[in-house]
């Protein structure tokens, strides 16, 4: 399954968003207000949950400066990464959105897809904490 957040562009260059995406401290600050627990294990780690939610573990995957970056499930039932795409549109501005791609069978896709809709648009809409 995969879903994309609403696109949004923001006052930063590419470059500078890249560099606070790749900063694991700055992903509290862009998690949605329902979140229960948020916790950074290490430099490339770290632990979310949403109310009613299980535990996710995230760790950065691949990394492209300065368009992509890769957060990829760690010791989780379902497997999915969740991909930052940033894209240039002048020296001082640039566009972000965010993908989802999961391996879930068609039961589950049914429950979490509106729940995981609603979350990556809220993170996307979040990025602009960190302008």
């Amino acid at each position: 399954m995969t879903l994309n957040s609403i696109s949004n562009e923001l006052k930063l260059s590419d470059q500078n968003l890249f560099y606070k995406l790749t900063d694991i401290n700055n992903y509290e600050k862009i998690m949605p207000e329902n979140i229960s627990k948020f916790e950074i294990i290490d430099s490339n780690t770290l632990i979310f949950s949403l109310k009613g939610m299980p535990e996710i573990k995230l760790v950065f995957g691949e990394k492209i400066s300065p368009s992509l970056i890769t957060l990829n499930s760690s010791e989780s039932k379902i497997n999915f990464s969740l991909t930052a795409h940033i894209n240039k549109i002048d020296e001082s501005n640039c566009s972000f959105s965010l993908e989802f791609n999961g391996d879930l069978n068609p039961m589950i896709q049914m429950m979490v897809k509106t729940p995981l809709q609603s979350f990556i648009n809220d993170l996307s809409n979040n990025i602009s904490k960190l302008a």
